[in-house]
């Protein structure tokens, strides 16, 4: 009996080694892949990234193939961080399918802090909270008997207290997976005037029938507001067609400066959507021109430009451009100053599905001015009023078009 219990201890102890064995031998470290890729590619100085990948390389001594995939990617990005640029961040699976497919588990609300509370500024269409009623200047009072925040509004479940005109509202809320349309909203004002909120730059919304009514649409107005608030960016010829329209004769806007390109080359960015063209131009060339092209439609009334805390890359961008060349007022609160363009790549050294977006480019407005690390140039700031919002009247706007 002791020599048949000595046998499987013995084999269970030889499977384990062999396990271990294995799983060294199959293990990769990410950080000199991370360390070597991040310095070749990204747009800064030697100076300012040989440091940086000291450091970085200092860390793969820390790592272990029992080292939990969670803990890698949150001390890479945290060594990342180190360098203080945008677009620098390595995304899971998960986060990736997020971003750009604007899909995720949510309750579908967008909310912000007005004189202390927390008011529901968007509801998605076809989301938990549309189904449920949840409108435009609610008051989110509690989630599950605690003081609620953005963040939770967004993606948390569970039973919520709203306040609506002085009603308390009681309704049990569950995220779901939901797909953010982020299309173009063309809202009138009054018979001159009309707003267009422009949720992402994302390339099909720039492009077919769609677009070309709603360029007639905004043809006919005299005063429009853009609102960018909360948009992160997208494409950049969907920024410049969008321009195009407004700009109405082709005008250089900015440019990419790429110091790292293998050659001298000067390009103009054509006007195709597809981001693997808009990436070749970018990957032969030192510098890119970003151009507007010749509009279908021409808008020659006057702007307005709405910009927050979450505005960036190519909206800021758009928005710059329509202070230089069209004199708009740029309104709201600091934008988020994150304007390199960023390409992303594969790292199946930490695991299936995650890829690392590193900075190669660095924009420049016609103006010189330098959007990254600065935001756009704002003209006032706003602060909104929670009457008017608990209302559903939209104090910016308002304040806008005073």
């Amino acid at each position: 009996m002791m020599k048949r219990i000595s046998a499987i201890v013995f084999a269970t102890f030889c499977a384990y080694v062999g396990y271990k064995f294995t799983l060294h031998q199959s293990f990769v470290n990410p950080y000199p892949v991370v360390c070597d890729m991040v310095a070749e590619k990204i747009y800064l100085d030697d100076k300012d990234i040989l440091p940086w990948k000291r450091t970085c390389l200092s860390r793969s001594h820390l790592v272990t193939p029992f080292s939990p995939k969670k803990l890698i990617l949150k001390d890479i990005n945290n060594v990342l961080d180190i360098l203080n640029v945008s677009h620098l961040e390595v995304f899971d699976s998960s986060e990736v399918k997020t971003i750009w497919k604007g899909e995720s588990l949510e309750t579908g609300i967008e909310s912000e802090f007005v004189d202390s509370e927390l008011v529901i500024f968007k509801v998605h269409k076809d989301s938990p909270a549309e189904k449920l009623g949840i409108k435009m200047g609610d008051v989110i009072k509690t989630i599950n008997g605690e003081q609620p925040n953005p963040w939770e509004a967004q993606s948390q479940s569970g039973a919520f207290i709203l306040e609506r005109k002085g009603q308390a509202l009681n309704l049990n809320l569950k995220a779901a997976d939901i797909k953010r349309t982020e299309k173009l909203e063309l809202q009138k004002l009054s018979t001159k005037h009309a707003q267009i909120k422009i949720p992402s730059f994302r390339a099909e919304f720039f492009k077919g029938p769609e677009w070309s009514e709603i360029q007639k649409e905004l043809s006919k107005t005299e005063r429009l507001v853009v609102d960018v608030r909360g948009n992160i960016g997208g494409n950049f010829v969907a920024g410049l067609r969008f321009l195009s329209f407004i700009l109405c004769d082709p005008q250089e806007v900015g440019r990419l400066i790429h110091p790292r390109a293998k050659t001298g080359h000067i390009e103009e960015l054509p006007n195709e959507l597809s981001d693997d063209k808009q990436l070749a131009v970018l990957d032969r060339s030192r510098e890119v021109i970003l151009k507007t092209f010749p509009p279908a439609e021409c808008y020659k009334g006057k702007i307005e430009v709405l910009v927050d805390g979450k505005t960036s890359s190519v909206a800021e961008m758009v928005a710059q451009a329509l202070k230089e060349f069209k004199k708009a007022r740029l309104l709201g609160a600091p934008s988020k100053g994150q304007l390199l363009v960023g390409v992303w790549y594969p790292l199946d050294e930490v695991g299936p599905g995650v890829e690392i977006s590193i900075p190669e480019a660095l924009y420049l407005s016609h103006g010189n001015h330098r959007i990254e690390g600065n935001g756009v140039q704002l003209d006032k700031v706003l602060y909104y009023h929670l009457p008017e919002m608990q209302a559903g009247v939209d104090s910016w706007v308002k304040q806008a078009l005073d």
